[in-house]
């Protein structure tokens, strides 16, 4: 449910399933290409370094997989806090809030049917997730303040 004060509307939208696999499978490759080059690395250095590289890289693979597989436990139940102003649209809150500001976003992604929009600017992107009743508000409130330069892709 959106809040408003002053002007400034304020929500906790539910994390998208599809979003969050996304992002582990990201995790995954990033790690497993790290643990490959850790492997090559052994390979070159001699034989004796290939049995404790490939037991450094199963185990770190473990640890990986038994975190995403924790935090899948809970997929689809984790909100973001957001706050909307005439500048910007704020992700989280307190110390670890990261604003995106209107003028700078070149590339907006609006997914209606997952009820996301994904933002881009050119030192990085964010999801806001809102919910059905409220995606209407929310995407037009933020298509309006973007850049006439800023692309905006409907999928």
């Amino acid at each position: 449910m959106i809040t408003e004060e002053n002007g400034t509307y304020s929500w906790r939208g539910t994390i998208d399933v599809n979003y969050e696999h996304k992002v582990f499978k990201i995790l995954f490759t990033v790690i497993g290409a790290v643990c490959a080059l850790f492997i090559v690395m052994a390979l070159v250095m001699g034989g004796e370094m290939l049995g404790v590289m490939l037991l450094t890289c199963l185990g770190i693979m473990a640890i990986v997989g038994g975190v995403c597989f924790l935090f899948n436990l809970n997929a689809g139940n984790r909100k973001q806090a957001y706050t909307m102003t005439e500048d910007c649209i704020i992700f989280g809150g307190g110390k670890a809030s990261n604003p995106f500001f209107y003028k700078s976003i070149r590339k907006a992604v609006v997914y209606t049917g997952r009820n996301m929009i994904e933002l881009h600017t050119l030192v990085g992107h964010g999801p806001v997730f809102v919910d059905h009743n409220e995606f209407g508000f929310v995407r037009d409130y933020i298509l309006r303040r973007l850049p006439e330069t800023a692309e905006v892709v409907y999928e």
